[in-house]
């Protein structure tokens, strides 16, 4: 399902740049965070609705995770977007944010209070985690986490 997934994505998001499709066929083929994500039955799509203004997103209300490749530079950030949606999977497998709000807290930067500024009062929290688990963990931990929470 993931590779018919990617390849509509593909085919759709940069097909005009070969090179690049390959690279990025071969990263969503082989991510790991979303593979697990993919076996809990969440929806992965690329380039889905809402990709004018943002790098991804997840919807709780249809377990839906939306990567907008178009509006990736680099892998490294890829990523980080793969990591961040991979919590809120986590975060709607256990009801709501992993981490308490003064634990979430020890790891905020200016940057994350930033970017969670627009966000209603009673989202900041999850986004906060996810920001923060996406730039410190490694996809083999968001992995793990995703199994923990997920499946055990």
């Amino acid at each position: 399902m993931l590779k018919k997934l990617a390849l509509l994505a593909l085919s759709t998001a940069v097909c005009s740049q070969p090179v690049q499709a390959n690279a990025v066929k071969d990263y969503i083929y082989s991510n790991p965070v979303l593979e697990i994500i993919e076996a809990t039955g969440t929806t992965i799509l690329f380039e889905g609705e809402g990709c004018k203004d943002a790098y991804g997103s997840y919807n709780l209300t249809t377990d839906t995770m939306n990567i907008c490749l178009r509006n990736h530079e680099t892998f490294a950030e890829l990523g980080d977007t793969i990591r961040h949606e991979a919590i809120h999977v986590v975060q709607a497998c256990n009801r709501g944010p992993v981490l308490s709000v003064m634990n979430t807290m020890k790891y905020v930067t200016e940057q994350d209070k930033a970017f969670v500024a627009d966000y209603p009062h009673a989202h900041q929290h999850s986004e906060l985690e996810a920001n923060i688990a996406a730039r410190n963990l490694s996809d083999e931990q968001v992995t793990k986490i995703v199994a923990q929470f997920c499946f055990e």
